[in-house]
């Protein structure tokens, strides 16, 4: 721990998954001390008993790009390793409710709720977005009961307290009060600075500690839009050396070519999705508004992760900013869209097909 910030490694995708800025590791501020100790079990632990023990469920609450999402995705890579992947599962709000319904809608209601109820691990991003249907409500608590009773570990993220969420049932909602609450700030300025430090040396270069500062001190929203701007401003500011370059101090300073290549950058990369969005809709046949509206319709919504997975892949835009390009989504329901198309592919070859056809014809 330096100047009290403490750095979490969060568990990879897979052992050679590149650092995206986001993945890992998790900079914990003075402003966020409060929740290393029931992060770190959760993060590193074996004993999902003593978790459950301590802490039950886990409610993660704090404002857009405070970190929920990675504790909580980190958390779920964790224990897929440890427990069978079954046991363990992740959903945001939106889904929970959606994938209720479609079980109750086809007749498969039992089996699903088996499974749920049968869980090691439940994570729920988002519960301040749960559908406003009474049936599903009860469904999400019935499933904390039974987790919590068998042992099993539940961990919610929401934007309040639970307290304060009267959108859920009451019975719901005592669930989860009844828990541990802890609440997430956005990175303070000296969690600022070593993200900017981690984010830079990812990126092969050193910084000078002043232009670090200058950074951490802009008004930005979030952890990735704080990337998003060391990647718009790294070719104008002072460079103390580049990893394995031997660059002198100051050699790359303020170097013509190099000012305005982060934004243009920017603008390539805003411009490849929209060229992403206007092939994906030529290729499903249906239009571009429809692929940024609200419409929840199946087909629509794997051409959108689609969409996102190519995105991810071609071009280094940001979770949020992506959420953006596609009628202002959220981050996380965009990063529930680019894990499940993961998964979706393996399972089926047509879906890999399209991605593949898709990625031919978008570059």
């Amino acid at each position: 721990m330096i100047d009290g910030v403490l750095q979490l490694d969060l568990p990879q995708n897979s052992p050679d998954q590149a650092w995206s800025g986001l993945a890992a590791p998790f900079v914990v501020g003075p402003e966020n001390a409060l929740l290393v100790a029931p992060v770190q079990r959760l993060l590193t632990g074996n004993d999902l008993a003593e978790a459950a023990r301590l802490f039950n469920p886990l409610i993660l609450v704090g404002p857009s790009g405070s970190g929920k999402s990675q504790l909580v995705q980190g958390m779920v890579r964790h224990w897929r390793g440890v427990l069978q992947r079954s046991a363990v599962e992740y959903f945001t709000a939106a889904d929970f409710g959606r994938e209720s319904q479609a079980a109750a809608a086809e007749e498969r209601l039992s089996q699903w709720q088996a499974h749920i109820r049968g869980l090691q691990f439940l994570a729920i991003e988002d519960v301040h977005r749960l559908r406003p249907r009474s049936t599903i409500h009860q469904e999400l608590r019935y499933a904390i009961d039974a987790i919590l009773e068998n042992g099993g570990v539940v961990v919610v993220t929401a934007q309040r307290e639970p307290s304060a969420l009267t959108q859920l049932d009451p019975g719901l909602r005592d669930r989860l009060a009844a828990g541990l609450t802890v609440r997430l700030q956005r990175p303070g300025l000296a969690a600022r600075e070593a993200i900017l430090r981690v984010a830079a040396n990812a990126r092969g270069v050193i910084l000078e500690d002043e232009a670090i500062s200058r950074l951490a001190r802009r008004e930005v929203g979030t952890p990735a839009e704080l990337i998003g701007s060391l990647r718009e401003s790294s070719g104008s500011l002072p460079l103390a050396g580049r990893v394995g370059e031997g660059v002198e101090a100051g050699a790359c300073r303020n170097h013509p070519s190099q000012s305005t290549g982060g934004e243009q950058k920017n603008q390539s990369d805003r411009a490849a999705i929209k060229h992403i969005i206007a092939i994906t809709a030529r290729y499903f046949a249906v239009t571009q508004a429809a692929l940024t509206g609200p419409s929840r319709r199946t087909s629509l919504v794997q051409a959108r992760n689609i969409i996102v997975h190519l995105a991810r892949r071609q071009t280094d835009l940001s979770y949020a900013e992506i959420g953006r390009q596609l009628g202002g989504r959220d981050h996380t329901t965009i990063m529930h869209a680019d894990r499940r198309l993961n998964e979706q592919s393996i399972q089926d070859p047509a879906i890999q097909q399209a991605i593949d056809e898709l990625d031919r014809l978008v570059r």
